[in-house]
This record gives C-alpha cells, structure tokens and sequence, in this order.
C-alpha cells in the first residue's frame, strides 16, 4: 500500500524530499514532514504546498511516492 511508503517516507533520518504522484498524473511535493498528514486509518491525505493550500486527497487515487531528485549538476573545475 502506497500510504506504508509514505508513512516510511515522514519517518526516515534525514528525511527527504518527495512527491506523491495520483493517477490522474498530478504531482505534489513535500519538502518536510509539516507538509503533509495522514488520516489514522490511511483513508486520505491532506498536503499543504508552498503557498499554504491544502491537497485533499483520496488514498485509492495516490499512484506512487517517489524521492524528489533535486540535486544540481555542478561543472568540473580543472585542477592545475
């Protein structure tokens, strides 16, 4: 069940970013645990994006989490 994986992600030392994906292929973001809560029994999940908006969403439509990957590629430095 996709809510456990979201559950481990909230938990996890250090945390990480990620995105929740839904099968009608829209993405959310949490950057920290604040962000996001679960209902006791895993029914649904509320989000709250960067400009304080609450998500609602219903756990049977959450597709997959995954890890955000937002490192940045830094250029090689030549070396004397």
């Amino acid at each position: 069940m996709v809510i456990k994986s979201i559950r481990e992600f909230n938990r996890a030392v250090p945390f990480v970013p990620y995105e929740i994906h839904t099968a009608s292929g829209e993405s959310y973001e949490v950057p920290h645990p604040d962000f996001i809560s679960i209902s006791p029994r895993g029914s649904y999940v509320i989000i709250i994006d960067q400009e304080e908006r609450p998500h609602h969403l219903n756990s049977l439509l959450i597709d997959r989490a995954s890890p955000l990957n937002h490192q940045k590629r830094t250029k090689g430095r030549k070396r004397s």
